[in-house]
């Protein structure tokens, strides 16, 4: 794993976020602006993190002459569209929310100090900040914030800032939050700040007093938030093509299983997503997705049909051999196979995982299959548990919301 920094002065240093990297054991390389470094022309790490500064994303070059916002707003482009992981803090939060098409805004209040910081609902449903409390102790040093795409989503907030922590895309984040601080970044800033620091103000304090603090425990949260990123990441990026392709190659050329396998995979991909489920619960879902009818080509073969107590009893055992080397756990080959094993068995569905793999099927066979209204309202009805797998039929269909009269069959 490769993490690339842009740090644009001196002082604002990488903090935990380099000693995260750090412990990992990964490749860290720095482009230092100040210095006039040249920015890397291509998307060539895993992680870029676009660091603070006393810049804006507005300053111009007779302001600071070595600051080139709109070259670093078209490489964080150019790792959001490779889909890599972008992490923007303080003035770098406000550069990718410009990079995504968002321009940067004056923050309500003027923050130098930690401040309680509150989770969203959206903040509490992410997998990625399971180990945030909802209210938690967040670092400041800003005038401005980040700014607002339509479908971005705020994840923190706080009294003075309503943009501490917002997600552009699955792995594209802005941190307007110094999560990272540490007593040297603030002696240093408090330093270069030199008598030029505001006197008083409700989310201001004193030098005294950040120098006090303890930082060590929202060093932790952002950590955890880090770990949980990378885990997904990971998965997402390195796994789960590969399983895709083989299984492609496994299939033979059947186009319509093929076609199916990557239907199923989109759906339970989205409603997963949608549904907020934890990173590794997601990774093993869309892998049984594209698996799920590993047993089709034998049952054929075998019993001259697909009938799905054939698939689950042939599957379970198929999709262990399937994925022995890939380098997954025991443990995640047999939820695999346990999700496998029961993707046709509509009674006493236990568990997330195998409810969405379930209404994920039945979409994809819906849609292949040409099933009436009343197949699709009674399965919805009776079978299906999560909105977002409801949200999806009635879209793709168009159902009638509940409580309307359903059409003509």
């Amino acid at each position: 794993m490769k993490v690339h920094f842009i740090q644009h002065d001196a002082w604002v240093t990488p903090g935990e976020y380099r000693q995260w990297a750090v412990r990992k054991g990964f490749a860290v390389s720095f482009t230092r602006c100040w210095k006039y470094e040249a920015l890397p022309q291509t998307a060539d790490a895993d992680m870029l993190v676009v660091l603070g500064g006393h810049q804006n994303p507005a300053m111009t070059r007779a302001e600071c002459d070595y600051f080139r916002p709109e070259a670093e707003k078209q490489l964080i482009r150019s790792y959001a569209e490779a889909h890599k992981a972008v992490i923007g803090v303080c003035l770098g939060a406000q550069l990718v929310g410009e990079a995504m098409g968002a321009p940067y805004a004056h923050s309500p209040c003027q923050e130098i100090r930690p401040v309680k910081a509150r989770l969203t609902l959206n903040g509490r449903r992410h997998p990625f900040f399971q180990s945030f409390p909802d209210t938690f102790d967040a670092g400041e040093w800003h005038n401005d914030m980040p700014g607002l795409t339509p479908d971005c989503q705020v994840l923190a907030e706080s009294d003075g800032c309503p943009r501490q922590i917002v997600q552009y895309a699955q792995y594209v984040y802005g941190f307007q939050t110094h999560m990272e601080f540490t007593h040297e970044i603030m002696e240093a800033g408090l330093k270069n700040a030199d008598s030029h620091m505001p006197a008083e103000g409700p989310y201001i304090q004193s030098a005294q007093a950040l120098l006090s603090y303890d930082y060590t425990a929202m060093n932790r949260m952002l950590s955890s938030f880090l770990d949980a990123l990378l885990a997904d990441y990971r998965m997402q990026n390195r796994s789960i093509p590969k399983i895709l392709e083989k299984m492609i190659a496994f299939s033979q050329g059947n186009i319509h299983d093929i076609d199916h396998l990557i239907r199923v995979w989109a759906n339970a991909k989205l409603i997963g997503a949608q549904e907020n489920l934890p990173p590794e619960t997601q990774y093993l879902l869309e892998i049984a997705a594209i698996t799920h009818d590993i047993a089709c080509p034998l049952c054929r073969e075998k019993y001259g049909n697909t009938n799905g107590k054939h698939q689950e009893r042939e599957g379970a055992r198929m999709v262990r051999d399937f994925l022995a080397d890939t380098g997954m756990t025991e443990a995640q080959i047999d939820r695999i196979a346990y999700l496998v094993g029961h993707h046709h068995t509509l009674e006493n569905i236990s568990s997330p995982d195998l409810q969405i793999l379930i209404e994920a099927d039945y979409i994809a066979n819906a849609s292949e299959n040409g099933y009436s209204v009343s197949n699709l309202m009674t399965f919805m009805q009776k079978i299906m548990k999560t909105g977002s797998s409801k949200s999806l039929l009635r879209s793709i269909f168009c159902l009638p919301l509940p409580h309307q009269p359903c059409p003509a069959v």
